[in-house]
């Protein structure tokens, strides 16, 4: 499974992109809350605050903002471990985008093509032709 991940600064401008590679087979919702649980991990070890993690998986992003989510499987274990991880971000919030405003998804589709992570610091391609700005809901 492929996760892609890339921050951008407050200007909407690429900082970095990092790629995983997760051996073995997830469900689509498990292989989704992963990539949250890395999201969070990858921002723990850059020390950054304020953040906003969109992505477009909404059953994801439903269950880890419901508070009365129940973590008798393995998705609300991942969930649940996500909310663990959060709580050291107090300025950090997580919302569901459009599948067509998420730049990550393309990144995701490259990851799989690699058995090792790697974070780029520069894009092999144009990053404006991407739709990967915010949009309301």
């Amino acid at each position: 499974m492929g996760i892609g991940l890339t921050l951008w600064d407050s200007n909407g401008s690429h900082v970095y992109s990092r790629t995983l590679v997760l051996p073995g087979l997830y469900a689509p919702d498990e292989g989704e809350a992963i990539g949250l649980f890395e999201s969070l991990s990858w921002v723990s070890e850059l020390d950054l605050q304020n953040i906003e993690i969109e992505m477009d998986a909404k059953l994801v992003v439903d269950a880890f903002n419901d508070a009365r989510l129940d973590s008798i499987s393995v998705f609300g274990d991942i969930i649940e471990s996500c909310k663990q991880k959060f709580r050291a971000f107090p300025h950090c919030s997580v919302r569901w985008v459009v599948r067509e405003a998420n730049f990550v998804t393309h990144l995701a589709k490259i990851a799989r093509n690699f058995l090792s992570p790697f974070t780029l610091v520069e894009l092999p391609f144009d990053v404006e032709c991407l739709p990967h700005t915010s949009c309301s809901c």
